[in-house]
């Protein structure tokens, strides 16, 4: 994924943003909660947006600024899975700003089950259903979409255009999850001209 990762760092200095590359813990949660958190941080630093991007997930459209995404009052925009998938937000590239962003965020982390995880020396185990409740994304749609939604503080987008596996018209960002990695070195090769990594 290390191509991936040095294409965000060019879109971020494209664009004028700053790129951050989180690989080791700032907090004691398993990896899928810890994206929560740092957005939360980010954004109490005083940055005006966090746009966070999976590992497996790249800026593709280097012609569009992560601030077009907000066209109203929301303070978060996010994805739907693409169709192989069913859930309706996508927790592998999203982006919130502001204040509101920050209690949003506060109150997905409030929703981290931590008598469903074990610490061990080396690692947080969760023998439940990956990507349900007890993950970040499975909890986000199980306790917090609806109401996001019908408030207006999350704006959902076409999933083509945060969590496409290919590159459509429209594309700000790819994001190639699960069995969809076979699609990396087919990009790598056509946009970036390199073999895989």
């Amino acid at each position: 994924m290390g191509h991936l990762l040095v294409r965000n760092a060019a879109y971020a200095q494209a664009h004028g943003f700053e790129h951050h590359f989180f690989n080791e813990a700032t907090v004691d949660l398993p990896v899928y909660w810890q994206k929560v958190y740092l957005c939360r941080q980010v954004l109490a630093a005083g940055y005006d947006i966090a746009i966070w991007a999976d590992t497996d997930a790249v800026f593709h459209d280097f012609g569009r600024g992560v601030e077009s995404l907000f066209q109203g009052d929301e303070v978060m925009v996010g994805a739907p899975d693409n169709p192989y998938w069913d859930a309706p937000f996508n927790a592998g590239v999203f982006a919130v700003r502001g204040a509101g962003g920050i209690a949003l965020m506060d109150r997905w982390l409030g929703l981290f089950p931590a008598t469903a995880w074990t610490r061990t020396e080396t690692a947080w185990v969760c023998t439940s259903e990956w990507g349900g409740i007890d993950f970040e994304q499975g909890a986000f749609n199980a306790h917090l979409f609806d109401e996001a939604v019908v408030s207006g503080a999350l704006s959902l987008v076409d999933w083509r255009l945060l969590q496409s596996p290919f590159p459509v018209p429209g594309a700000l960002t790819l994001h190639f999850a699960g069995e969809f990695k076979r699609n990396l070195p087919a990009y790598l090769q056509s946009i970036l001209g390199l073999g895989p990594d």
